[in-house]
């Protein structure tokens, strides 16, 4: 794992922590779950309020109780050596995605687009409402095969981040192509998961419909770059040094797709 924007100092911060989280996980008193609730967006807010009562940073994790990485994410935050992590420094929550429902309520509330994962996990600072792991939020689609060592790795380092060292992130926005490009395509993946909806609540009981795994498999190749493509651009952005040395770097492109099945399936 990498987080591109990390300064030197957290270098050795990294070796300490790697030598002190290699033993096995035991699990602790809190369970984790994606439980369906009337308004998440009304959750995101109380949690964000408190957060910043108790100054933490604000945690939210986008999941579905069906998703094999975010029951494996769950189930490592559950562990005594991330409690010991979690309960002082993040004010956590936990939102049900059901059948890849719209929840970009909550994510555009942090200038995210859309969860193009699940699970989405966004490491908030709560007075600026600012995304802090921007440039690496892509690792946690494939939460399940993270080992606990590298968990603890990852959210010590932001729990123990400065102002100073906040800062780009707090400061970082998308250019207005950008911005345009990101809504545009959120509002196209949102349609494959409207698509998938009813396909996927069939599959999960055992009544997997014509075209599900071929829908399924489009989708994700779909969400898959335009995040991947979308973590590169801000990681490029972060690293940036203002002197010129970094130009030589190309970012990538924001790619114009053709009609996916899904969309010439309409009308």
């Amino acid at each position: 794992m990498k987080l591109h924007f990390l300064s030197k100092p957290f270098i050795g911060i990294f070796a300490l922590l790697m030598v002190l989280s290699g033993c096995n996980a035991t699990q602790s008193d809190r369970d984790y779950k994606y439980s369906p609730t009337a308004n998440p967006l009304n959750k995101v807010v109380h949690a964000q309020s408190e957060a910043l009562k108790q100054n933490k940073l604000l945690l939210v994790v986008l999941g579905a109780q069906w998703c094999h990485d975010s029951t494996g994410l769950a189930k490592r935050f559950s562990s005594s050596e991330m409690q010991r992590i979690l309960t002082p420094h993040y004010e956590t929550v936990f939102i049900d995605v059901g059948m890849l429902e719209d929840r970009r309520n909550i994510t555009e509330r942090f200038n995210y687009p859309i969860y193009y994962a699940t699970p989405t996990v966004m490491i908030v600072d709560p007075s600026s409402s600012a995304l802090l792991n921007r440039a690496s939020m892509d690792i946690w689609g494939r939460a399940d095969s993270i080992p606990l060592a590298q968990y603890v790795d990852y959210f010590s380092v932001f729990a123990n981040m400065s102002e100073k060292q906040k800062a780009p992130m707090i400061a970082w926005q998308s250019t207005p192509q950008e911005a345009q490009y990101y809504a545009e395509q959120a509002l196209r993946l949102q349609e494959a998961y409207d698509a998938l909806n009813p396909m996927l609540l069939r599959d999960i009981n055992g009544d997997t419909p014509d075209g599900f795994y071929k829908l399924w498999k489009e989708t994700k190749a779909f969400r898959t770059e335009l995040q991947e493509t979308m973590t590169k651009r801000a990681a490029l952005t972060l690293e940036m040094k203002g002197d010129g040395s970094d130009e030589a770097k190309a970012a990538p492109a924001l790619r114009h797709y053709h009609p996916f099945s899904w969309e010439a399936n309409e009308g």
